[in-house]
């Protein structure tokens, strides 16, 4: 029997097995059917251990394999950790600094909103002072009108009447006296008329360069006083914030202008025309987006023609990061809803709900629709930034 077959050759019962089969010295038929029998059950232990040994290996190969794979999972999720650790941490460290920045800023925010509510109060009391004696001066203006109109009545029809003749030759004392005293209201009327003059003379014509930030300030615009909007030097002309102004209107509100200069408003056209006509004027346009972005646009050549050539736009000399639309509508006359002057087919002005100085029909319109109409396109970026707060407004210095 080889002891190669067996890999278990140093068992105990394997040597009691050989020492019984090699030692006997008369084997009889039964000792060699049980010979027989038992090198069977040696052939069989042996292919059970073979067995055995390949499964051993199968599952040592196995765990290995786990090993590893269980080691690579213990790293990545080590990488994982440490990564969404450092995330948390500089996620803490921008809040605390957000935090800081707030505590730092918020005293100073409340002063300016107190001073604010301050500046805001004295104008409106201002405001009310200047419309009672702007009301009192119509009605004395009114008055004076009447008064002259009854006396020019009064004479013209004296000069009708041929019966007149005798009575001012009677009672040409009493004319005398009518006279006088027409002589003196007319008088009167021009000293008015004089002061009124000279008070709208005196009247600064454009925003006084050292101003503070949003001051209400009364100006000389195209003959008249306007209460215009002054930011350190600025003359606003438009505003939009929150749609609570109708800018869909006639030509001739553009003109004049319309809105209030707390909330929304146009400064008007003529306002335009002679802030622009006589200076060297610069625009400058700020946009916010409804993604909270800041966009500017600033030309360095800004003017309004007069009435008779439509309020013509001349605009050039662009910087600023918002593109420069407005030059597609360099040259237009200005467009409102009953007064279409663009070059399109369409009606511009119509459609888009608000006055402007369209083309074919606008790439840049802040007084459209709000919530629709108030774009400006990027040239660059080629796309339309969606405003929600637009400024216009001209350094004339």
């Amino acid at each position: 029997m080889s002891d190669t077959r067996c890999p278990l050759k140093c068992g105990t019962f394997y040597l009691i097995v050989k020492a019984l089969y090699e030692n006997e010295v008369e084997p009889t038929e039964k000792r060699t059917r049980h010979q027989r029998y038992l090198r069977k059950r040696l052939d069989s232990l042996e292919t059970r251990v073979i067995l055995l040994e390949e499964e051993g290996r199968s599952v040592g190969t196995r765990l290995t394999d786990m090993n590893d794979k269980l080691g690579l999972l213990e790293g990545i999720n080590t990488t994982s950790v440490d990564k969404v650790h450092a995330s948390m941490l500089e996620l803490l460290e921008s809040v605390e600094a957000l935090e800081t920045k707030v505590d730092t800023n918020l005293p100073t925010v409340q002063k300016e909103i107190s001073r604010t509510e301050l500046n805001l109060g004295q104008l409106m009391q201002q405001s009310a002072v200047m419309k009672e004696e702007q009301e009192n001066q119509k009605l004395s203006v009114k008055a004076l009108g009447e008064g002259i109109s009854a006396l020019q009545q009064k004479i013209s029809g004296n000069h009708g009447n041929p019966a007149s003749s005798f009575y001012n030759i009677t009672s040409g004392h009493n004319q005398k006296k009518e006279l006088c005293s027409a002589n003196d209201v007319v008088n009167q009327l021009k000293t008015v008329i004089q002061q009124y003059d000279s008070i709208v003379t005196s009247l600064p014509t454009a925003c006084p360069v050292n101003g503070q930030s949003e001051t209400i300030e009364m100006l000389n615009l195209a003959g008249k006083p306007r209460m215009a909007v002054c930011d350190k030097g600025w003359t606003l002309v438009q505003r939009r914030k929150d749609g609570t102004v109708q800018f869909n209107k006639d030509w001739e509100d553009y003109a004049v202008g319309f809105g209030t200069p707390q909330g929304e408003f146009w400064l008007g056209n003529e306002a335009l025309h002679s802030l622009t006509n006589a200076n060297a004027s610069r625009l400058r346009v700020d946009m916010i987006d409804i993604y909270g972005r800041l966009w500017i646009a600033e030309y360095q050549n800004f003017r309004v023609g007069d009435r008779s050539n439509g309020f013509k736009l001349e605009v050039s000399g662009y910087s600023g990061n918002a593109s420069d639309a407005l030059d597609y509508q360099n040259g237009m006359q200005f467009s409102a809803r009953d007064s279409d002057r663009d070059i399109s087919n369409t009606h511009c002005a119509a459609n888009y709900e608000g006055g402007w100085w369209f083309s074919h029909c606008q790439h840049a319109n802040l007084n459209g629709r709000y919530n629709l109409g108030l774009t400006w396109f990027h040239a660059s970026k080629n796309e339309w930034i969606a405003v929600a707060e637009s400024t216009m407004k001209l350094w004339t210095h």
